[in-house]
């Protein structure tokens, strides 16, 4: 009973958002290139030095939105958080993550301001359930 009234108050309780860092890369590189639209586009040339890169990210059944930010000099540039990746291709190749110590070409949508040196993060904020 009491694990039964445990449950039903927790789905009242507040959640809490944490953010997970699942990768980050070195900017090797940046393109210019032409998408579909003719619009002119960054595409960054990286090195994923710590972690994995993901277009998208499964917790279980759950698929879970993956984002990126960029860090010049240590600080987030305006603007670059909360990116979504638009293509991420291992040599010319779409793939879905990307593993440390190999490269790879990232799109992020709406962002083109990237330059060499800059760090890639790549996370995702994740819900979590306060307990009882």
């Amino acid at each position: 009973l009491l694990e039964d009234a445990k449950d039903v108050f927790a789905g009242h309780l507040p959640v809490e958002y944490t953010t997970r860092v699942h990768g980050k890369a070195n900017v090797q590189a940046v393109f210019e290139v032409t998408d579909k639209n003719k619009a002119s586009v960054s595409v960054a040339g990286l090195r994923v030095i710590d972690g994995n890169l993901f277009k998208a990210k499964s917790i279980g059944e759950k698929p879970l939105s993956c984002f990126y930010r960029v860090l010049r000099n240590g600080d987030v540039v305006e603007g670059s958080d909360k990116l979504k990746s638009s293509s991420l291709r291992r040599v010319k190749e779409d793939v879905d993550s990307v593993k440390r110590g190999e490269e790879c070409g990232l799109q992020l949508d709406g962002f083109n301001e990237l330059e060499e040196g800059d760090v890639i993060e790549c996370y995702s904020i994740e819900e979590k359930r306060v307990a009882i």
